[in-house]
């Protein structure tokens, strides 16, 4: 039976704690309560379970609560991985104990995957996310300047080092707020996208430009953004949730026709990520029923295709 189900206290303590990560010193008791719906008593529950898993909670002067920066990384780290030497311990012993070369090599894979929670796709507790997000996290609070090593960028398809103020860290959303010091502007960034975070002993000089830029369900970061509306059938909509789960919160069943969704949103005003998921699943989406400015970029990039 899976505990995890969407309502179950498991699954809820892990959102709560995903939450205080996320959003430290934002939420109230009585707020979790209610975006949770279930009373004060339960959170105050939850705080406990993780206070008995060596998560430090606190709170502010105005009861709003937080995971102590710093600990819940490094915790989880101990917890969730095997170090080399103790699996070479676990081995040993298990050789000491007679078990079969077959048995022995089944564990050594296990062993290998089991505690990388990454490979059941969550790169919330991944061990190398989890160190970027603590890093940046240590930053925003010293209020600090971190070079992004190697850092992946899809638009320019280049890989570079940059220098940057971050101010908002969303590890839900895999999104890295900051201020670009190379570019002087706000950009966002993959967190995943980054291969190292180093901590510069170099303050903010540009806190009075961090704002928080309105981010799309393609998680691009644009305060110009238009609504759209598409008729995604099934496979369509598969995909669209699984590449992009923000997009869930956007999605209907279609009241006129069964088997049909509703898409309808705000998105950057370039339809970036949304253009690459209609030219690659055009055969699942039923209808573009507005705006005609993206009809016509998508006629437009189709028309672009070459091979």
């Amino acid at each position: 039976m899976n505990v995890f189900h969407e309502n179950s206290p498991r699954n809820r303590l892990l959102s709560v704690l995903r939450n205080l990560l996320e959003q430290p010193y934002y939420y109230k008791i009585k707020t979790l309560a209610a975006k949770y719906g279930v009373s004060t008593d339960s959170i105050k529950n939850d705080f406990e379970e993780l206070k008995n898993a060596y998560f430090l909670v606190e709170h502010d002067k105005q009861n709003r609560y937080a995971i102590a920066p710093g600990q819940s990384a490094e915790y989880l780290e101990d917890v969730l991985f095997f170090t080399e030497s103790e699996k070479d311990f676990l081995l040993t012993a298990l050789i000491q104990a007679n078990a079969t070369d077959k048995s022995l090599e089944k564990i050594r894979a296990k062993l290998s995957t089991i505690y990388d929670v990454s490979k059941l796709g969550s790169s919330l507790f991944s061990k190398t996310f989890l160190t970027k997000a603590n890093l940046l996290e240590q930053a925003k609070k010293q209020k600090r300047v971190v070079q992004l090593v190697n850092y992946r960028s899809t638009m320019s398809s280049k890989v570079s080092n940059r220098l940057v103020e971050p101010f908002n860290i969303s590890t839900k959303d895999d999104i890295l707020h900051a201020f670009d010091l190379d570019k002087k502007e706000i950009r966002h960034f993959r967190i995943s996208r980054i291969e190292k975070v180093k901590v510069l002993d170099i303050s903010w000089k540009h806190q009075g430009k961090h704002y928080v830029a309105a981010t799309d369900p393609f998680r691009i970061v644009n305060d110009q953004q238009v609504f759209v509306h598409l008729k995604l059938k099934i496979g369509a909509l598969n995909e669209l949730i699984e590449r992009f789960p923000l997009a869930q919160a956007y999605i209907q069943p279609c009241a006129e026709q069964d088997d049909l969704y509703d898409f309808a949103c705000k998105v950057n005003d370039e339809f970036l990520g949304l253009t690459n998921f209609i030219l690659g699943y055009f055969e699942h989406i039923e209808s573009i029923i507005e705006p005609e400015s993206l009809i016509e970029h998508v006629r437009k990039k189709s028309g672009e295709i070459r091979f």
